[in-house]
């Protein structure tokens, strides 16, 4: 990620894209950060955590700009987000992690919502950081209900 991400600060340096090449130096700058503070290099699955991070933090920017009447900054925030999308991986649609989560159900055979624990990790396991776990977590107390 740190290589395609040095590569991409290059191309916007040269393109003059200074909106870009500051999403991306902070990018950078925050996955370096928990690398530092892991002490490790971070796997895909962090780095991914560490986008998310930074996408829900625009996100929660986004409603407070709208709440004091800030449109142009809101704006601003939203293409930053696009940016940073741009890096993780398609997430999955409301139909599709409903479908997943008919077959975990089915698969555990759980049918209360002392189940759903289990459901979750298992879902969480096998979609990673492609679903939403608010929306899961939504679709499975429906479903067990």
């Amino acid at each position: 990620m740190l290589k395609k991400l040095d590569q991409d600060i290059k191309k916007a340096l040269k393109a003059g894209e200074k909106k870009k090449l500051m999403v991306l130096r902070s990018l950078k700058s925050a996955l370096k950060n928990q690398a530092i503070d892991r002490g490790q290099e971070l796997t895909e699955a962090e780095e991914f955590k560490v986008l998310k991070k930074q996408v829900k933090a625009r996100k929660q920017a986004i409603e407070l700009y709208e709440k004091g009447n800030r449109p142009e900054l809101a704006a601003q925030e939203q293409q930053e987000i696009e940016i940073i999308q741009s890096y993780l991986p398609q997430p999955l649609t409301e139909t599709e992690m409903e479908q997943e989560v008919d077959k975990v159900i089915s698969e555990l055979a759980a049918e209360t919502m002392k189940d759903m624990g289990k459901v979750m990790k298992t879902l969480k396991d096998k979609l990673g950081t492609r679903a939403d776990g608010k929306i899961l977590s939504q679709l499975v107390r429906t479903k067990l209900q």
